[in-house]
């Protein structure tokens, strides 16, 4: 009984000390990130979403700290002290248009008559790229100066070895490409 009371002592000890190194470390969300990730996830705002996001889970962190704190200190120790041969691991590639992409150089009024949304429905306004038709007058109106617009389309292999097809359009400036406007962004079978 003696050592199970001295069990989760330990425990509650060790939850107290990663809560305040999370806290310490805790960047604060900004508005554009919740914003995207509300975007991307309708349902962050629903009720149940938010009782298991915010309560269910801190909850059940908690009571797993408390009662396997060794596994806990384990993995924050190796947060805070990566090995040096896991700092020298090479950082994930991201995704970046390349010339090799490049289909073909329009202006604005050819893309956006392109892209015009037609919903039989009305759910969705008649503008190029229809709900995401702010999001594209930001992209066209932070272009730097002298850039052109170019078609692409890319295949792109993810880290994880998963194919995905990616089109859009992309600033060029100088020859080279920049900031691009995803239209298409999906898994591919290898087949295809």
């Amino acid at each position: 009984m003696i050592f199970m009371v001295w069990w989760i002592a330990i425990g509650v000890v060790t939850l107290i000390v990663i809560l305040g190194a999370h806290l310490l470390n805790l960047k604060k969300e900004s508005s554009t990130l919740r914003e995207l990730l509300d975007a991307a996830n309708p349902n962050r705002k629903k009720v149940i979403y938010r009782i298991l996001n915010n309560i269910l889970a801190p909850v059940l962190g908690s009571v797993f700290i408390v009662v396997a704190w060794p596994v806990a200190i384990y993995l924050k120790a190796k947060e805070l002290f990566p090995r040096r041969d896991e700092e020298s691991v090479e950082t994930e590639r991201e995704f970046a248009v390349e010339n090799e992409h490049l289909l073909e150089r329009l202006s604005v009024q050819d893309i956006e008559l392109r892209e015009i949304v037609h919903d039989p429905l009305g759910a969705v306004s008649s503008l190029a790229f229809g709900h995401l038709h702010d999001a594209w007058n930001r992209f066209v109106n932070n272009l730097p100066e002298g850039a052109e617009l170019w078609s692409f389309s890319a295949l792109w292999k993810t880290p994880w070895s998963q194919n995905e097809l990616r089109k859009g359009y992309v600033a060029v400036h100088d020859g080279k490409p920049g900031a691009y406007f995803s239209t298409i962004w999906k898994q591919i079978d290898e087949e295809a």
